[in-house]
Protein backbone atom coordinates (compact mmCIF):
# COMPACT_ATOMS: atom_id res chain seq x y z
CA UNK A 1 0.00 0.00 0.00
CA UNK A 2 2.91 2.49 -0.75
CA UNK A 3 2.13 5.53 -1.65
CA UNK A 4 3.71 8.28 -3.41
CA UNK A 5 5.67 10.46 -1.24
CA UNK A 6 4.58 13.92 -3.70
CA UNK A 7 0.79 12.83 -3.40
CA UNK A 8 1.20 12.68 0.58
CA UNK A 9 2.81 16.20 0.58
CA UNK A 10 0.45 17.44 -1.51
CA UNK A 11 -2.61 16.26 0.24
CA UNK A 12 -0.83 17.24 3.86
CA UNK A 13 -0.51 20.96 2.40
CA UNK A 14 -4.29 20.79 0.75
CA UNK A 15 -5.23 19.44 4.42
CA UNK A 16 -3.57 22.81 5.76
CA UNK A 17 -5.86 25.05 3.33
CA UNK A 18 -9.13 24.10 5.41
CA UNK A 19 -10.98 27.27 5.92
CA UNK A 20 -11.87 29.02 9.36
CA UNK A 21 -15.50 28.72 9.06
CA UNK A 22 -14.49 25.19 7.73
CA UNK A 23 -12.37 24.45 11.20
CA UNK A 24 -15.33 26.15 13.35
CA UNK A 25 -17.80 23.86 11.99
CA UNK A 26 -15.84 20.54 12.72
CA UNK A 27 -14.53 21.92 16.34
CA UNK A 28 -18.04 22.97 17.39
CA UNK A 29 -20.45 20.80 15.26
CA UNK A 30 -19.15 17.66 13.46
CA UNK A 31 -16.82 16.44 16.09
CA UNK A 32 -18.99 16.69 19.18
CA UNK A 33 -21.51 14.90 17.57
CA UNK A 34 -19.23 11.90 16.29
CA UNK A 35 -17.53 11.83 19.60
CA UNK A 36 -20.93 11.79 21.24
CA UNK A 37 -21.49 8.69 18.97
CA UNK A 38 -18.59 7.09 19.90
CA UNK A 39 -18.70 7.47 23.22
CA UNK A 40 -21.82 5.45 23.70
CA UNK A 41 -19.08 2.04 23.43
CA UNK A 42 -16.17 3.12 25.46
CA UNK A 43 -13.85 5.59 26.36
CA UNK A 44 -10.86 3.84 24.10
CA UNK A 45 -11.53 5.77 20.91
CA UNK A 46 -9.42 6.09 17.57
CA UNK A 47 -10.01 8.33 14.68
CA UNK A 48 -8.71 6.56 11.69
CA UNK A 49 -7.58 8.98 9.34
CA UNK A 50 -6.87 11.84 11.82
CA UNK A 51 -5.14 13.91 9.06
CA UNK A 52 -4.11 16.96 10.50
CA UNK A 53 -5.93 16.94 14.02
CA UNK A 54 -8.87 19.24 12.99
CA UNK A 55 -11.66 16.75 13.57
CA UNK A 56 -12.04 14.89 16.63
CA UNK A 57 -8.79 13.62 17.62
CA UNK A 58 -8.27 17.49 17.75
CA UNK A 59 -11.67 18.17 19.34
CA UNK A 60 -10.97 15.62 22.29
CA UNK A 61 -7.51 15.26 22.14
CA UNK A 62 -7.33 13.47 25.81
CA UNK A 63 -9.90 10.76 24.70
CA UNK A 64 -9.20 10.42 21.56
CA UNK A 65 -5.65 8.77 19.25
CA UNK A 66 -5.75 8.86 16.14
CA UNK A 67 -4.02 6.70 13.23
CA UNK A 68 -3.09 8.48 9.45
CA UNK A 69 -1.14 7.23 6.77
CA UNK A 70 0.33 10.76 5.64
CA UNK A 71 3.46 10.71 7.44
CA UNK A 72 3.48 13.93 7.06
CA UNK A 73 0.12 14.89 8.60
CA UNK A 74 1.68 12.26 11.48
CA UNK A 75 4.97 14.67 11.99
CA UNK A 76 2.56 17.56 12.45
CA UNK A 77 0.32 15.97 14.74
CA UNK A 78 3.22 14.73 17.17
CA UNK A 79 4.83 18.46 16.94
CA UNK A 80 1.40 19.50 18.22
CA UNK A 81 1.52 16.75 21.03
CA UNK A 82 -1.87 14.56 19.85
CA UNK A 83 -1.78 11.00 19.72
CA UNK A 84 -1.17 9.93 16.59
CA UNK A 85 0.43 6.77 14.87
CA UNK A 86 1.43 5.90 11.33
CA UNK A 87 -0.65 3.20 9.14
CA UNK A 88 1.57 0.47 8.33
CA UNK A 89 2.80 0.47 4.59
CA UNK A 90 0.56 -2.57 4.07
CA UNK A 91 -2.45 -0.59 5.39
CA UNK A 92 -2.48 -2.35 8.66
CA UNK A 93 -3.56 -0.70 11.75
CA UNK A 94 -0.29 -0.97 14.43
CA UNK A 95 -2.77 -1.86 17.19
CA UNK A 96 -3.58 -5.39 18.81
CA UNK A 97 -6.62 -7.11 18.36
CA UNK A 98 -9.43 -6.22 20.48
CA UNK A 99 -7.69 -2.68 21.53
CA UNK A 100 -10.23 0.02 20.95
CA UNK A 101 -14.31 0.39 21.97
CA UNK A 102 -14.64 2.29 18.80
CA UNK A 103 -13.48 3.17 15.40
CA UNK A 104 -14.20 7.01 13.85
CA UNK A 105 -13.97 7.52 10.13
CA UNK A 106 -14.78 11.20 9.94
CA UNK A 107 -14.87 11.89 5.78
CA UNK A 108 -12.39 9.28 5.59
CA UNK A 109 -14.48 6.14 3.52
CA UNK A 110 -14.88 8.33 0.22
CA UNK A 111 -11.15 8.69 -0.63
CA UNK A 112 -10.89 5.04 -0.47
CA UNK A 113 -11.42 2.89 -3.61
CA UNK A 114 -11.84 -0.10 -1.92
CA UNK A 115 -12.49 0.04 1.72
CA UNK A 116 -12.44 -3.76 3.06
CA UNK A 117 -9.40 -3.48 4.22
CA UNK A 118 -10.19 -0.51 6.38
CA UNK A 119 -13.03 -1.91 7.41
CA UNK A 120 -11.33 -5.44 8.34
CA UNK A 121 -8.75 -3.60 10.33
CA UNK A 122 -11.40 -1.89 12.13
CA UNK A 123 -13.30 -4.94 13.05
CA UNK A 124 -9.72 -6.18 14.01
CA UNK A 125 -8.75 -3.52 16.42
CA UNK A 126 -12.56 -3.04 18.00
CA UNK A 127 -13.50 -4.76 21.33
CA UNK A 128 -16.56 -7.30 20.83
CA UNK A 129 -19.42 -5.70 20.43
CA UNK A 130 -17.55 -2.13 19.74
CA UNK A 131 -18.64 0.45 17.52
CA UNK A 132 -17.80 2.16 14.29
CA UNK A 133 -18.85 5.88 13.61
CA UNK A 134 -18.31 6.31 10.21
CA UNK A 135 -19.23 10.40 8.51
CA UNK A 136 -19.47 10.76 4.71
CA UNK A 137 -20.28 13.97 2.61
CA UNK A 138 -23.43 14.67 1.04
CA UNK A 139 -23.45 15.40 -2.76
CA UNK A 140 -21.88 18.65 -3.01
CA UNK A 141 -19.41 17.63 -0.57
CA UNK A 142 -18.17 14.88 -2.07
CA UNK A 143 -18.03 16.76 -5.78
CA UNK A 144 -15.54 19.65 -4.26
CA UNK A 145 -12.73 17.16 -3.68
CA UNK A 146 -10.70 15.53 -6.48
CA UNK A 147 -9.73 12.91 -3.35
CA UNK A 148 -12.65 11.71 -3.67
CA UNK A 149 -13.03 7.71 -4.86
CA UNK A 150 -16.46 6.39 -4.16
CA UNK A 151 -19.84 8.56 -3.37
CA UNK A 152 -22.12 6.99 -0.65
CA UNK A 153 -25.71 7.74 0.18
CA UNK A 154 -28.09 6.12 3.26
CA UNK A 155 -28.04 2.78 1.15
CA UNK A 156 -24.74 2.79 0.32
CA UNK A 157 -24.37 3.19 4.70
CA UNK A 158 -26.36 0.25 5.29
CA UNK A 159 -25.37 -2.37 3.37
CA UNK A 160 -21.71 -1.54 3.87
CA UNK A 161 -20.53 -4.27 5.75
CA UNK A 162 -22.17 -7.21 7.12
CA UNK A 163 -20.06 -7.70 10.20
CA UNK A 164 -21.71 -4.69 11.61
CA UNK A 165 -25.11 -3.91 12.58
CA UNK A 166 -26.65 -0.63 11.47
CA UNK A 167 -27.43 1.24 14.90
CA UNK A 168 -28.58 4.65 13.59
CA UNK A 169 -28.18 7.09 10.62
CA UNK A 170 -28.81 10.38 10.71
CA UNK A 171 -27.20 14.08 9.16
CA UNK A 172 -24.78 16.82 10.57
CA UNK A 173 -25.88 19.48 10.61
CA UNK A 174 -29.86 18.63 10.32
CA UNK A 175 -30.07 15.92 12.33
CA UNK A 176 -32.74 14.06 9.62
CA UNK A 177 -31.66 13.36 5.90
CA UNK A 178 -32.03 15.01 2.99
CA UNK A 179 -31.42 14.33 -0.94
CA UNK A 180 -32.34 18.02 -1.61
CA UNK A 181 -29.51 19.69 1.11
CA UNK A 182 -26.84 16.57 -0.15
CA UNK A 183 -27.00 18.03 -3.51
CA UNK A 184 -27.16 22.18 -2.28
CA UNK A 185 -25.05 22.38 1.17
CA UNK A 186 -21.42 21.46 1.30
CA UNK A 187 -21.17 20.68 5.13
CA UNK A 188 -23.38 18.42 4.79
CA UNK A 189 -22.57 15.02 6.04
CA UNK A 190 -24.16 11.71 6.71
CA UNK A 191 -23.80 9.57 10.43
CA UNK A 192 -24.11 6.22 10.51
CA UNK A 193 -23.09 3.80 13.77
CA UNK A 194 -22.46 0.57 14.00
CA UNK A 195 -21.84 -2.34 16.52
CA UNK A 196 -19.81 -5.04 15.81
CA UNK A 197 -21.50 -8.55 15.65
Amino acid sequence: MAENPTRFEDYFAHLQKISFLGRVYKRFFSSPALYLCARRFGHRIIEIGSGTGSGVLGTFPKHVRGLEINPHAVEYCKATGLNVQLIRDDGSFPLTDNAMDVCVLDNVLEHIGDPRQTLDECYRITKENGGLVIAVPGLRGFASDDDHKKFYDAEALRMLDERWVLLGLFSIPYIFTSEKLSKSVKQYCLVATYRKI
